[in-house]
Protein backbone atom coordinates (compact mmCIF):
# COMPACT_ATOMS: atom_id res chain seq x y z
CA UNK A 1 0.00 0.00 0.00
CA UNK A 2 0.90 3.51 -0.67
CA UNK A 3 2.41 5.56 2.15
CA UNK A 4 3.42 8.86 3.01
CA UNK A 5 6.18 9.29 0.40
CA UNK A 6 3.84 8.76 -2.11
CA UNK A 7 1.19 10.97 -0.85
CA UNK A 8 3.95 13.69 -0.80
CA UNK A 9 4.47 13.27 -4.20
CA UNK A 10 0.82 13.24 -5.32
CA UNK A 11 -0.16 16.17 -3.76
CA UNK A 12 2.74 18.11 -5.20
CA UNK A 13 2.08 16.73 -9.01
CA UNK A 14 -1.58 16.75 -8.83
CA UNK A 15 -1.19 20.68 -7.91
CA UNK A 16 1.28 21.46 -9.92
CA UNK A 17 0.16 19.93 -12.76
CA UNK A 18 -3.06 22.11 -11.89
CA UNK A 19 -1.64 25.02 -11.57
CA UNK A 20 0.31 24.58 -15.38
CA UNK A 21 -2.98 23.90 -17.19
CA UNK A 22 -4.79 26.65 -15.43
CA UNK A 23 -1.89 28.76 -16.74
CA UNK A 24 -1.81 27.36 -20.46
CA UNK A 25 -5.79 27.44 -20.29
CA UNK A 26 -5.70 31.51 -19.53
CA UNK A 27 -3.00 31.90 -22.00
CA UNK A 28 -4.51 30.06 -24.58
CA UNK A 29 -7.64 31.82 -24.45
CA UNK A 30 -5.73 35.44 -24.02
CA UNK A 31 -4.24 35.43 -26.71
CA UNK A 32 -7.13 33.84 -28.57
CA UNK A 33 -6.35 30.47 -29.48
CA UNK A 34 -8.81 28.78 -28.30
CA UNK A 35 -12.44 30.52 -28.29
CA UNK A 36 -14.11 31.50 -24.66
CA UNK A 37 -16.83 28.85 -24.55
CA UNK A 38 -14.24 26.07 -25.02
CA UNK A 39 -12.90 27.23 -21.49
CA UNK A 40 -16.02 26.14 -19.45
CA UNK A 41 -15.57 22.34 -20.47
CA UNK A 42 -12.21 22.23 -18.93
CA UNK A 43 -13.15 24.02 -15.91
CA UNK A 44 -16.04 21.96 -14.95
CA UNK A 45 -13.81 18.67 -15.62
CA UNK A 46 -11.68 20.11 -13.48
CA UNK A 47 -14.36 20.87 -10.57
CA UNK A 48 -15.42 17.17 -11.08
CA UNK A 49 -11.78 15.99 -11.05
CA UNK A 50 -11.36 17.74 -7.57
CA UNK A 51 -14.50 16.12 -6.42
CA UNK A 52 -13.74 12.98 -7.41
CA UNK A 53 -10.42 13.59 -5.47
CA UNK A 54 -11.92 14.73 -2.17
CA UNK A 55 -14.48 11.34 -2.41
CA UNK A 56 -11.25 8.72 -2.71
CA UNK A 57 -9.87 10.55 0.06
CA UNK A 58 -11.38 8.35 2.92
CA UNK A 59 -9.93 5.22 1.10
CA UNK A 60 -6.46 6.38 1.18
CA UNK A 61 -4.20 5.22 4.18
CA UNK A 62 -3.08 7.19 7.12
CA UNK A 63 0.36 7.73 5.81
CA UNK A 64 -0.34 8.42 2.64
CA UNK A 65 -3.10 11.31 4.11
CA UNK A 66 -0.17 12.49 6.26
CA UNK A 67 2.11 12.86 3.04
CA UNK A 68 -0.70 14.69 0.68
CA UNK A 69 -0.97 17.02 3.80
CA UNK A 70 2.60 17.85 4.04
CA UNK A 71 2.93 18.07 0.55
CA UNK A 72 -0.05 20.69 0.27
CA UNK A 73 1.66 22.64 3.20
CA UNK A 74 4.50 22.85 1.39
CA UNK A 75 3.03 24.25 -1.51
CA UNK A 76 0.83 27.22 0.56
CA UNK A 77 4.30 28.14 2.15
CA UNK A 78 6.02 28.48 -1.39
CA UNK A 79 2.92 30.50 -2.54
CA UNK A 80 1.99 27.98 -5.58
CA UNK A 81 -1.31 26.99 -3.35
CA UNK A 82 -4.16 29.96 -2.32
CA UNK A 83 -6.07 29.80 0.51
CA UNK A 84 -8.94 28.80 -0.78
CA UNK A 85 -7.49 25.76 -2.20
CA UNK A 86 -5.44 25.38 0.75
CA UNK A 87 -8.76 24.51 2.33
CA UNK A 88 -9.96 22.33 -0.51
CA UNK A 89 -7.18 20.48 -0.86
CA UNK A 90 -5.39 20.23 3.72
CA UNK A 91 -9.34 20.32 5.10
CA UNK A 92 -11.12 17.71 3.78
CA UNK A 93 -8.03 15.17 4.42
CA UNK A 94 -7.39 16.40 7.97
CA UNK A 95 -10.92 16.01 8.70
CA UNK A 96 -10.82 12.58 7.26
CA UNK A 97 -7.76 11.43 9.30
CA UNK A 98 -9.48 13.52 12.59
CA UNK A 99 -12.60 11.03 12.17
CA UNK A 100 -10.17 8.29 11.84
CA UNK A 101 -8.71 8.95 15.30
CA UNK A 102 -11.71 9.54 16.57
CA UNK A 103 -12.81 6.08 15.71
CA UNK A 104 -10.12 4.56 16.92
Amino acid sequence: MPGFEHGYKRAITEIITGIVMGILLSTLESTGLIPPSYIFPFKLTSIIGVVSLILAMPYWGTGYLLGWLLGVFVLMESGLVGIFDFIVYFVAPFAILLIRFMRD
